[in-house]
């Protein structure tokens, strides 16, 4: 089996376990502990011949009695129904986010987000960022994690080393009214990049998050006392050094990125390897959720 059909296995994988993560979360239209989705509690009134009788507020009906007449006053909650919105999700398939554990990380995030918002009855706009970045518009969510699967199982589609900003005139022509942006990449763009993001998402008030996915081995220092040669996958650049001074290098780029959104007040999580997705896929629906619930007309 070639490097690409590896990716795409694994993709095609952890695509079918979020979605099958997010159905047994019991989401829907109608019911879920989740903030900002389906039907929200608003207020109480009193009760209507043509009112749904599974809603009747008993706790309150049992203490509207009149003292006269011993008669009940039947109350009715009020719901209101969540907007659907019009969410972007760009997805990073650059070089650098070509290692399994990364491209198992971003297909689960993915397909959890994507079923959520196809339940929803959202718009997605899908914009993938490879050797340039591609827009597909007017999506249902299922249809995007199918059309993502098709781009990485497309050698020629995928990899190069296109800059994170180059989505963001992409990205501003399709923001509209109810939009939120959601982001998946990693830390192998220039913190300027990150920037950039900050401004468009503060210029155009459009709620975002953001996830971050690394490989255990970009992050943690492997052995002590060791010099090693390291390639940066985006740019080719040989880098020899200590590994302790390589890894206080990448730990500072890192707190810098992260500093940046945090400044911006931009939700963001980070994400070490597909393990850890798993382990946090409360914290990944959250994050989405609360950025999503954030969105407003523009």
């Amino acid at each position: 089996m070639s490097s690409r059909d590896r990716l795409c296995t694994i993709a095609r994988t952890y695509a079918l376990l979020g979605q099958a993560k997010a159905t047994s979360m019991e989401l829907g239209v109608s019911k879920s502990r989740f903030l900002g989705i389906g039907i929200e509690y608003a207020d109480r009134r009193e009760y209507q011949d043509t009112d749904d009788v599974r809603y009747v507020d008993w706790a309150l009906t049992a203490r509207s009695i009149n003292p006269n007449t011993g008669e009940y006053k039947p109350y009715t909650k009020v719901f209101h129904v969540e907007q659907m919105k019009n969410v972007i999700l760009v997805a990073d398939l650059t070089v650098s986010m070509l290692i399994y554990e990364k491209i198992a990380s971003l297909f689960y995030i993915s397909s959890l987000i994507l079923e959520f918002s196809h339940r929803l009855l959202d718009k997605v706009s899908l914009v993938a960022l490879a050797h340039k970045p591609m827009i597909y518009t007017g999506l249902k969510g299922r249809q995007a994690i199918q059309l993502l699967e098709q781009i990485i199982c497309n050698s020629s589609q995928t990899g190069r080393n296109t800059p994170l900003s180059a989505v963001l005139s992409t990205v501003r022509a399709y923001v509209k009214k109810n939009t939120m942006l959601t982001v998946i990449t990693d830390y192998a763009h220039d913190p300027e990049e990150f920037s950039m993001l900050a401004k468009l998402k503060n210029t155009l008030m459009t709620p975002t998050a953001i996830y971050l996915v690394a490989h255990m081995w970009e992050t943690q220092l492997p052995a002590t006392g060791t010099t090693a040669t390291l390639v940066d996958p985006e740019t080719g650049t040989l880098i020899t050094g200590r590994l302790e001074e390589v890894y206080k290098a990448i730990n500072t780029h890192i707190t810098h990125v992260q500093a940046i959104l945090s400044k911006a007040r931009i939700s963001h999580l980070a994400i070490q390897g597909i393990g850890d997705a798993q382990m946090r896929t409360v914290k990944i629906i959250e994050t989405y959720l609360k950025a999503r619930q954030l969105a407003i007309n523009v």
